[in-house]
C-alpha cells in the first residue's frame, strides 16, 4: 500500500504542535486585545470578482479557485468554470466585510482574526500553501498615531514571545511603499527597470551578495552609476552592524544622508525627504512609547501587495531568513469596496514561521491557557495635549495594559460628546476623563449609567473587574 500523507504543501498537526500553536494563539490575541482589538471571521472562500483585481499583486497568480456545482458547472464555458476562490490573505476579505456591515460597526473599528489561508506557492522550509494568519487592523483610522499603535502593540507581542517562548532577538523594520521607486528614480535608473530591482531586492534573504550582484548586472550596466548607487544602498541597509547603530539613532534617515545625496533630482529628493520625516516622527513615537523598542528604518524593504500606500513594516528573527510578520497603510482598497475612501493600517503574523522557530530550537511544549476575559477602558482625549499631559497619559495606559487591562485611545480630534458615543457603540463600559498623577486619582464614566466617579488608581482597577460603578 502506498503511503498517504496530506497535499503537497499542507500538514497534518499532531496534539503537541496542535497545542503550541493554540497557546501561540491565545497570547498573541490576549495583547492585542490589551489595546481594544476585537475577533472577527469570515468565510474561507469569497467571490472571485473580490478576490481578483483588488490589490493582491503576485499573490492573485497564487489563488486556489473552486469550480462551479452541478448544473452551473455543466453549462459554464471553458474561461468561466470558477466562481469561487479561496482567500489567500486576510486583509481582502476584511475590505468586503466592512463594505458588507458598513453601519453596524464603530467609525474607527479595530479587529483582529486569525485563520487559515490559501497560496498555491511552491513549498518550502517554512513555507506552506495552507497557514495561519493573525491580522491586526485599523479600519477608518488616518493619523500616523494608529501606525504607531499597530506597531507598539505588536512589538509587545514580540517581546511576550521572547519572555514566554525564548523567540530569538528581532528587528522591527520600517519603510514607505512609495520610498524605494523614488530613490531608484533619483538613482537614474531607467523606470522600466525600477520594478525588476526591487523584485531583485525583496530576494536578498534568499541569495547571496555575489548572487545579488551578478543579477543587478543583467538590469543595469555594471559599475555604472546608477549600478553604485544601488549596490552601496543594498549595502549599508543589509548590515547588522548599521541596524545597532540605527537603535540609537535620533534621526533614521540621516544615517543614510550621503546615499540620499546622491539623490540630484530636486523635486524626487524633497517627495524623498517628507516620506522619510514621517517615518522619523512614528519610530521616535514608538520609542518613546516603548523604551525596548527594536523598530528600524529599512529603505530597500519591498512588500509584495499592490494595495499598500503609505508606510510599510516587517519584522526579521536573527538566525532566520524569512520575515515573520509584515504590514503597512492601505488607504484606497477598503473603499473599493464600500463605496467611498476609508483609510486603514494593518499587520499580519504568520504563524508557521514562528512555530518552525520554535520548533527547531526545541522548545519544550507547554499546555494551553484559556484566555481571560479582559476589562475594556477608553481613553477620553479631551483637547489638551500638552507634553506633560501625554506623557502622563502614556504611562497610565502602558501600565494598565501591563496589569492586563485592555485600554484603547480615542486618537481623533472630536468632542467628547462623540468619544463617549464611540465607547457605547464598541460595547466599553469604562472612559477615563482625567488622571491626576500627583495624588494618584482618576476621573472615570461609567457608560451605561453616565455618571462619573473620582477615586484613586488602585481603587478604580478593582472597580473595573465588576463592571459596575457601586
Amino acid at each position: 500500500m502506498s503511503s498517504i500523507g496530506p497535499p503537497t504543501g499542507m500538514r497534518d498537526w499532531l496534539p503537541q504542535d496542535a497545542l503550541l500553536r493554540q497557546r501561540l494563539m491565545e497570547t498573541i490575541s490576549s495583547v492585542y486585545r490589551l489595546y481594544g482589538y476585537l475577533p472577527i471571521d469570515t468565510p474561507a472562500m469569497e467571490d472571485l470578482a473580490v478576490l481578483l483585481g483588488k490589490g493582491g499583486g503576485e499573490n492573485e497568480k497564487l489563488l486556489f479557485k473552486i469550480l462551479k456545482r452541478g448544473e452551473k458547472l455543466a453549462q459554464a464555458k471553458d474561461d468561466e468554470l470558477a466562481d469561487y476562490g479561496l482567500r489567500y490573505d486576510l486583509t481582502v476579505p476584511l475590505a468586503r466585510f466592512v463594505a458588507t456591515h458598513q453601519g453596524k460597526i464603530p467609525k474607527v473599528f479595530r479587529r483582529y482574526h486569525i485563520g487559515p489561508v490559501w497560496r498555491a506557492d511552491r513549498p518550502q522550509k517554512g513555507r506552506y500553501r495552507e497557514f495561519y494568519q493573525c491580522d491586526i487592523d485599523v479600519v477608518g483610522g488616518a493619523t500616523p498615531d494608529y501606525e504607531v499603535e499597530i506597531i507598539t502593540a505588536t512589538e509587545r507581542v514580540l517581546q511576550r514571545l521572547q519572555e514566554e517562548f525564548q523567540l530569538g532577538q528581532y528587528w522591527f523594520r520600517i519603510s514607505d511603499k512609495r520610498l524605494l521607486p523614488l530613490l531608484l528614480r533619483g538613482y537614474a535608473v531607467p523606470v522600466q527597470q525600477v520594478h525588476a530591482i526591487t523584485l531583485l531586492l525583496d530576494k536578498l534573504d534568499k541569495i547571496t551578495l555575489l548572487q545579488f550582484e551578478d543579477e543587478l548586472s543583467n538590469l543595469l550596466q555594471k559599475d555604472s552609476k546608477p549600478w553604485l548607487k544601488v549596490k552601496g544602498l543594498t549595502i549599508k541597509s543589509i548590515t547588522n552592524v548599521d541596524h545597532n547603530v540605527l537603535l540609537h539613532s535620533t534621526t533614521q534617515y540621516q544615517h543614510y544622508k550621503d546615499l540620499l545625496d546622491k539623490v540630484d533630482d530636486q523635486v524626487v529628493r524633497d517627495e524623498i525627504d517628507s516620506i522619510c520625516s514621517n517615518l522619523d516622527a512614528i519610530i521616535n513615537s514608538v520609542r518613546a512609547i516603548n523604551p525596548r523598542s527594536r523598530i528600524i528604518f529599512h529603505p530597500i524593504m519591498v512588500r509584495g501587495m499592490d494595495y499598500y500606500t503609505g508606510p510599510v513594516y516587517e519584522a526579521v528573527v536573527e538566525g532566520f531568513s524569512s520575515s515573520i510578520l509584515g504590514g503597512g497603510r492601505y488607504d484606497e482598497l477598503i473603499g473599493q469596496f464600500a463605496g467611498k475612501k476609508i483609510p486603514a493600517v494593518g499587520c499580519s503574523i504568520g504563524f508557521e514561521r514562528i512555530l518552525s522557530l520554535l520548533q527547531e530550537q526545541e522548545l519544550k511544549k507547554a499546555s494551553p491557557q484559556s484566555p481571560r476575559v479582559l476589562p475594556r477602558v477608553l481613553l477620553i482625549r479631551d483637547g489638551v495635549d500638552t507634553i506633560h499631559l501625554h506623557q502622563q497619559a502614556e504611562k497610565l495606559r502602558e501600565g494598565l495594559r501591563s496589569e492586563g487591562i485592555g485600554v484603547e485611545v480615542y486618537l481623533d480630534d472630536d468632542d467628547v460628546g462623540k468619544q463617549f458615543k464611540y465607547a457605547e457603540a464598541a460595547g466599553i463600559t469604562w472612559a477615563i476623563k482625567r488622571f491626576e498623577a500627583a495624588t494618584s486619582t482618576i476621573t472615570v464614566r461609567y457608560i451605561p449609567t453616565r455618571q462619573d466617579h473620582t477615586l484613586s488608581l488602585q481603587e478604580f482597577k478593582t472597580r473595573l473587574h465588576t463592571e459596575s460603578p457601586g
